[in-house]
């Protein structure tokens, strides 16, 4: 072949940038290969192209190859498009829009998720599409009558992104990226070790003694060295280069990563000990060279396993479920089935000391119910016929026949699982600066490394090599990178399994900011277990049981603590079945019952004032109870005000030293509700808070606009709610805390949400996520310590390049120890 078609033999793929093989120079010596060809076509067609190749160039985290043409799976297309699918991993919204999570093979960088975020303009039937880039998963809301995700999953293999088969509750499967880098770690040790003999030979005298041999062995150790430096120090060369492409571009120190002083210690040792081969004078270091690369590859590794493992935390809680059940058939007979095989009305029958496999009710038995797995209480609960059970709790004593009312994703813990795997994409603001410092900090590594050449040039300049090396390797901020998610990452964990769940890792930070809690009253700091304390007629002409009964009819198409008030008056009397129920948050019920129009209100949504009263001692005993504190609604019937209703809602008995702590804190507290403004204030006083800070008669809307008013008026606020009423306010506030028993839709809209009953789990939240900030603050400062010590050794020329290491991952693994050995969210025994 001539020499100008060995030039053209090594020219650069257009999209990977992989050299292009020779058998395809005949072909499209553009492309590396058939896939590439394709997918750079694609993209152009696409009118894609120009700002996919400029992110991707952009990116400085890329070292995998970019996404080639997928070979679709053709079963897993028809499974996307089937019933089963849509009922088990798809959640319908408003509109006919349905949101399910998707996890992808091929994603690497900024312009992969750029471009997949791109969807909704090119599919006609696609809302949304969100790319978690750590875990590769897709949060996509499509509807299904204008697009089938079968479609979908086509549009993503043109660019070379294939559907997985994992859907939540599966734990991820080693990446690609683990796997070559085992490999690539393999072949490193190999060639380190083999080096490592050859320079044990060398260090025993080998040189004195037979001359031969002594360069015959230096030529070796450069043979050996040349494929380790190819193979295992490609990771940091390709990651530095990238890095400082991307910080030439920007003109900012930032984007430089920590693999490039790494790669200039490692290129700098193989430089110096290649010409101290070729030219016979000086020393080699070809055995440290080796070896680094194998240690940091090594390192690597660990921490990419290690970040896969914590991406799996929450996808753990549905492993808890039992993956085999026992079914019972309609003779009575015993199966044993798949849990993913039961079906809703089954009957299982669990023993003594096993896990429950589905959430249900108990048909027969009585047993002590261990729930730890969902409220962090570790003291079981005792069950008995008609009680609800949940899936991954346990049966203590006796045997159980259970009645299967939802199974995995669609449990309780199930639901949990899909609540915390909500993508946000708020990064905390520490690690934001943590990233930066990072940059900054690679900048000071390359500065003191010109430095500690200069002071060695003057002293010994036999010595700048493995002193210069040293530096550059023991400075290298892994630490200082592993530092704040692994910390956060443990911390939430933690807050799981002791029935507090946090969304997003910027949750922690925030509440260490919060200045302002804003709290609802019914069912957050009351127990939301309301009773009929005095029910009067405004209508004479009707009677209190029939007002009531109405009433009752009404309230049982709501789950408001108001209405399980009068359920509980009706104490199993026959109601009516109500139509054209309208529920208006934070004013009422309406509907029809037996072809009249009732509403149950707030008596400033009925329209009550003296007028509607008969008399003036009938208006005085409503503004008694008012003034009492007690809670008031209207029964209006057919436009006309029929009777008025107090209810009673005791306090939680620790909602009061909840507020004392808070407001011993510095806190300002406030008590916001839609109730009168007396009996508002009457709760407030009894919780030891102002007038002032006591706001009655507010709507779910006027909560959000305080949200609003107090965070534009520069605080940090966190909203504490249950209902309905307060799921605006909650996704208004910078924290937003949902408590045990609240509402789905409260759940929903929430930062963080507790499974225990109860105000503890939220002083606890507020306590421990300061101790969270505090292990990460040790980890930094430690990290920057540690570092800055080293770096002193390596000028004053106490460390070696093979101290400098070992001693590197030595404080990444004092991180990871005190991040998962952290004293935060202990469970209360």
């Amino acid at each position: 072949m001539s020499s100008q078609a060995a030039i053209e033999s090594k020219k650069a793929c257009a999209h990977c940038g992989l050299p292009v093989p020779k058998r395809r120079m005949l072909q499209d010596p553009a492309f590396c290969c058939h896939g590439c060809e394709t997918v750079y076509q694609v993209l152009q067609n696409e009118g894609l192209n120009e700002t996919y190749y400029r992110l991707r160039e952009a990116s400085s985290s890329r070292s995998l190859r970019l996404p080639a043409r997928t070979k679709l799976n053709e079963p897993l297309l028809d499974e996307l498009d089937s019933d089963v699918f849509a009922e088990s991993h798809s959640v319908p919204l408003d509109g006919g829009v349905h949101r399910t999570h998707l996890y992808l093979d091929g994603v690497h960088c900024a312009a992969c998720v750029w471009l997949i975020e791109r969807m909704p303009q090119e599919i006609s039937g696609v809302r949304s599409a969100y790319l978690n880039l750590p875990r590769a998963r897709l949060t996509l809301e499509w509807d299904p009558s204008k697009a089938k995700l079968s479609s979908i999953a086509r549009w993503l293999a043109r660019f070379g992104y294939g559907v997985e088969s994992r859907v939540d509750g599966e734990e991820a499967p080693e990446t690609r990226e683990e796997r070559r880098l085992l490999i690539k770690m393999g072949i490193s040790w190999a060639l380190a070790g083999n080096i490592m003999l050859i320079a044990f030979a060398l260090y025993s005298g080998l040189d004195s003694e037979t001359p031969g041999l002594f360069k015959a062995a230096r030529w070796t150790s450069f043979a050996l060295a040349i494929p380790s430096l190819l193979v295992g120090g490609s990771v940091f060369f390709s990651r530095a280069f990238q890095s400082v492409r991307s910080a030439y571009h920007v003109r900012s120190f930032k984007q430089l990563h920590m693999d490039t002083p790494i790669s200039l210690g490692i290129l700098v040792g193989f430089i110096a000990s290649a010409w101290a081969t070729f030219t016979g004078t000086g020393d080699v270091w070809f055995d440290s060279i080796s070896v680094l690369i194998a240690a940091l590859l090594s390192a690597r590794w660990l921490q990419l396993r290690a970040r896969r493992l914590a991406g799996n935390s929450t996808e753990q809680l549905l492993a808890l479920i039992p993956s085999i059940a026992r079914r019972e058939d309609e003779l009575g007979g015993i199966t044993k089935v798949r849990t993913e095989d039961l079906q809703v009305d089954d009957v299982v029958v669990v023993r003594p000391g096993e896990l429950i496999p589905a959430d249900g009710s108990i048909l027969s038995g009585s047993a002590l119910i261990n729930a730890a797995i969902l409220t962090g209480e570790s003291k079981p609960e005792r069950k008995e016929i008609g009680d609800k059970v949940f899936a991954g709790t346990t049966s203590e004593s006796e045997v159980l026949r259970i009645r299967v009312h939802a199974i995995g994703v669609h449990s309780h813990v199930g639901k949990l699982l899909s609540w915390v795997s909500e993508d946000r994409s708020e990064r905390p603001v520490i690690l934001s600066w943590v990233n930066q410092v990072g940059g900054w900090f690679t900048a000071a590594s390359l500065t003191l490394a010109l430095l500690t050449a200069g002071i060695w040039w003057v002293i010994d300049a036999q010595s700048i090599v493995p002193h210069v090396i040293s530096l550059l390797v023991i400075t290298c901020p892994c630490a200082l990178g592993m530092a704040t998610p692994l910390a956060l990452a443990v911390g939430m964990g933690r807050a799981a399994r002791n029935g507090i769940f946090i969304k997003s890792e910027a949750v922690l930070e925030w509440l260490t900011k919060v200045n302002v809690v804003v709290l609802d009253k019914t069912g957050t700091v009351t127990e939301g277990q309301m009773a009929v304390e005095q029910t009067e007629l405004i209508d004479a002409s009707r009677s209190v049981n029939d007002i009531m009964l109405k009433a009752a009819s009404l309230e049982s198409q709501s789950i408001h603590p108001i209405s399980q008030a009068f359920l509980q008056w009706a104490d199993g009397q026959q109601v009516d079945e109500p139509v054209d129920v309208s529920y208006e948050p934070g004013h009422g019920i309406s509907g029809q019952v037996a072809g009249q129009f009732i509403r149950v209100g707030s008596p400033d949504w009925i329209g009550i004032d003296e007028d509607c009263f008969e008399s003036e001692r009938h208006f005085a005993a409503y503004k008694a109870a008012l003034a009492a504190g007690q809670t008031v609604v209207v029964v209006e019937i057919d436009g006309r005000a029929a009777a008025w209703v107090s209810l009673s809602d005791p306090l939680r008995k620790n909602a009061a030293s909840l507020v004392s702590n808070m407001q011993q804190k510095g806190l300002k507290v406030i008590l916001c509700s839609g109730d009168h403004q007396s009996t508002t204030s009457k709760t407030g006083k009894a919780l030891g808070l102002s007038e002032a800070d006591c706001l009655g008669r507010f709507t779910p809307h006027m909560k959000k606009d305080l949200i609003a008013k107090l965070i534009g008026e520069g605080n940090v606020v966190a909203m504490i709610g249950d209902g309905v009423n307060d799921s605006a306010a909650l996704q208004t506030a910078h924290v937003g805390i949902a408590v045990t028993d609240g509402t789905s839709a409260s759940r929903q809209a929430a930062d963080a949400f507790t499974t225990r009953s109860g105000l503890e789990a939220i002083a606890e939240l507020f306590q421990e996520s300061g101790k969270v900030m505090r292990v990460i603050f040790r980890n930094l400062y430690f990290s920057l310590g540690y570092n800055a010590f080293g770096a002193t050794l390596a000028i004053m020329g106490l460390v070696t390049p093979i101290v400098a290491a070992i001693a590197m991952p030595v404080s990444s693994l004092w991180v990871v120890i005190s991040s998962i050995t952290q004293r935060t969210f202990v469970p209360k025994s």
